[in-house]
């Protein structure tokens, strides 16, 4: 990089605001009164990773990420060019305005070769410590306690990346900091105090690591410690340090040989910086011979054998062999064997009848697709790396399995093959919230061509202690002219239920009613009710809310009115003498499904907001009509939402026998790790297209039924997909 920018954000942390009710969580006491922050607080323990993480996602959204970095609300661009560099600006600006944020223009450095950065100062690809800073350190008096012991390796840790060896030379220091240590400063800890202070004050400088260029990694070990550089060639030729890295030995790892010593060093400067060697070749230097020709795998007998692995076996080796290595940060789990494609590329007879067709590298034949060469392996083998990488890297979605494979490998069936295994996998069905096919299409009970002869009742509560020990509202909905009754009380009891439903049957014939299940209406003396009165009663499915969607809709209206009354008047009254006049109000006003008023098509009413003088009287002809149109206008709406929800969904058939997942009963019920659905059971009982009833072993029967919504089908991999399932 050639040119560099760094920007500060003017008073960063109080460009945040606090929502309204966190903002007494920052109140503070003074001799003036009671103060609350507005805005993010530069005292808060949290201020500096919230406004890290806000400022971070802001150049994530805007793709700036290539080109800069930030850290809370120090900000640094790099450019190659000076034209990138005002391109890179330009977008960073847009962005900063776009989110509200302003700059602090004293604190900003434009188009500059070097700048002071988080304490160290970068130019042209390299990077050393900030002068001011060294001085400190060259300064710092000798210690004389334990304390000042620490306080100067703080101050050094800092920069103990310039510094080759660093952690042998501050041994004599880190000795002193020992439980029960006496403190006694001897010859080798001002040796250590002075060439630790000598080295960082001779202004050392590091190159910036470039992905690009050739790595190289010099090793090496002694019974002190073990120590490395990396260091990479320039484009002008010159191999240049790029980081250091050492690493005290424990008094076991002294008494061990000096071959093991000078492989540790290797695997530990491997590990060290395997966030820049993964996926990259590198090259390893070591000052001792034996190692050049070693064979790791044949010195069973020691540790070199089995718990450590060459330097450069991580970029040299297409499939790397299996390892028992305990170390998590190096530790790379190997999901298929490089003699396992061998043996089977071998036994596949195609690949042996072509041989001359495809690409042989080590033993290995390629195939090239689309300009990729990939290695080829028989359906078998696939299906078994397949399984293993979906299960090892934690159950991993279609697309990216395809990402993480399709560029390496090829099979027959390959695509088949992936979708089969991740929608078969019971752990992904069980336990995943997203990435399953939607069954079931939306359906309707109905519809109703004329009064009352489909209702529906729900009923809930949460009301008590706005003038009234009532808590409950239960509720009737006629689904033809969508007129509402509604009957408050301190209970959800059967009694309840069937005075609300006794009220309507005294003049009328109800045909169906439809409803959840509650207790009250699951009981036997509102079932002998209804089964006296020869009404027929239809459950709704568990946990399937929107199968008696007029209500849910109607619950939030009335709910919403009653608020709105209720704290919008000066004074206070009854919750229930409210709620009676908001449904006679609803009543009263035009639907947005039908297009006339519930009163209207249930009585005839006239509630037009017309003077007396200009209101027409209302034949019975016209109300026949207005009927009708309110039948048909019912019917347009539901088929327009039916097109909408069936838009991401698919038709699917269940039978009686067949096996199934059902959800893990309410959201609200779970704990956050419980499976999300539970099963296999067996459909007993197809109720409707829609609903099913399933042995699940609850004693209700009602219990039982599930919507088609919360089913997931069994699969087994062996499975045959249906023509609308196959992947292309």
């Amino acid at each position: 990089m050639q040119i560099f920018l760094t920007l500060d954000i003017n008073s960063a942390f109080w460009s945040i605001p606090l929502r309204i009710e966190d903002r007494k969580k920052t109140g503070f006491v003074t001799q003036e009164g009671h103060f609350q922050w507005t805005c993010l607080p530069f005292g808060l323990k949290t201020s500096p990773a919230i406004f890290q993480r806000i400022l971070s996602n802001i150049l994530r959204k805007y793709k700036l990420t290539d080109f800069t970095v930030n850290y809370i609300d120090d900000i640094l661009i790099f450019s190659k060019s000076f034209t990138e560099h005002i391109n890179h600006l330009s977008r960073l600006l847009e962005a900063i305005k776009t989110e509200g944020f302003r700059l602090k223009f004293q604190k900003c450095t434009f188009a500059s070769d070097s700048v002071k950065y988080l304490g160290h100062v970068i130019q042209n690809n390299s990077i050393r410590p900030v002068k001011d800073n060294l001085i400190s350190i060259k300064k710092f008096p000798v210690p004389k306690t334990q304390k000042n012991i620490r306080q100067f390796l703080g101050k050094i840790n800092f920069y103990l990346d310039y510094i080759p060896r660093s952690s042998i030379i501050l041994d004599p220091l880190h000795n002193l900091l020992r439980k029960n240590q006496k403190f006694i400063w001897s010859d080798d800890c001002q040796k250590a105090f002075e060439m630790i202070k000598s080295l960082l004050c001779s202004q050392p400088v590091l190159e910036i690591f470039d992905q690009d260029l050739p790595i190289n990694i010099y090793t090496d070990a002694s019974l002190e410690g073990i120590g490395a550089i990396l260091k990479q060639t320039q484009p002008n030729g010159k191999e240049k340090p790029v980081a250091y890295f050492s690493k005290k030995l424990n008094e076991a790892q002294k008494k061990k040989k000096a071959i093991y010593l000078e492989c540790l060093a290797i695997k530990e400067a491997v590990r060290y910086w395997q966030y820049w060697l993964i996926g990259k070749s590198f090259t390893v230097y070591s000052d001792h011979k034996p190692l050049e020709n070693m064979n790791l795998k044949s010195r069973t007998d020691e540790e070199l054998g089995k718990e450590n692995l060459e330097a450069d076996c991580l970029s040299r080796n297409p499939v790397l062999e299996s390892n028992d290595n305990t170390d998590e940060q190096l530790k790379i789990v190997n999901l298929i064997k490089l003699e396992d494609i061998v043996t089977d590329q071998n036994k596949n007879e195609e690949i042996q009848n072509n041989k001359n067709k495809l690409i042989e590298k080590q033993s290995i034949f390629y195939k090239k697709i689309r300009k990729k060469e990939k290695i080829i392996l028989s359906e078998e083998l696939s299906i078994k790396l397949l399984k293993n990488i979906h299960e090892n890297l934690c159950h991993i979605g279609i697309g990216q399995m395809q990402k993480t494979v399709s560029p390496l490998y090829t099979a027959k069936n390959f695509i088949k093959n992936i979708k089969k295994i991740c929608t078969s996998c019971e752990i992904c069905i069980k336990n995943k919230s997203r990435g399953h096919d939607r069954f079931g299409l939306m359906s309707h009970l109905g519809p109703a061509t004329k009064p009352f002869e489909i209702v529906s009742i729900d009923t809930f509560g949460g009301f008590g202690g706005s003038r009234s020990t009532k808590k409950y509202l239960h509720l009737l909905v006629d689904h033809f002219t969508r007129y509402a009754f509604i009957l408050t009380s301190k209970t959800q009891s059967a009694n309840d239920f069937i005075k609300l439903i006794t009220n309507i049957t005294e003049t009328e014939d109800i045909g169906i009613i439809l409803t959840d299940q509650y207790p009250g209406i699951n009981s036997k003396d509102f079932k002998k009710f209804l089964n006296d009165k020869r009404i027929p009663l239809v459950f709704t499915a568990v946990n399937a809310p929107f199968s008696n969607g007029l209500n849910e809709r109607l619950n939030q209206t009335l709910v919403n009115k009653i608020r709105c009354k209720i704290n919008g008047e000066g004074k206070k009254r009854a919750w229930t003498t409210i709620a009676q006049e908001c449904v006679n109000k609803y009543n009263d006003t035009i639907h947005s499904v039908t297009g006339f008023t519930p009163s209207y098509l249930l009585y005839g009413k006239d509630v037009t907001i017309l003077p007396n003088e200009l209101k027409q009287e209302i034949s019975n002809k016209d109300w026949i009509r207005d009927r009708k149109s309110a039948l048909e206008n019912t019917m347009k709406s539901h088929n327009y939402n039916k097109t909408l929800f069936d838009k991401n969904r698919k038709y699917y058939e269940f039978n009686v026998g067949d096996m199934v997942y059902v959800e893990n009963g309410k959201k609200i019920n779970r704990k956050k790790l419980d499976e999300l659905r539970i099963g296999p059971y067996e459909i007993v009982e197809k109720i409707s297209n829609s609903i099913y009833r399933i042995e699940t072993g609850h004693k209700k029967t009602e219990s039982n039924l599930f919507h088609i919504t919360k089913i997931i089908p069994v699969r087994s991999f062996d499975e045959e997909e249906t023509e609308d399932e196959k992947v292309t």
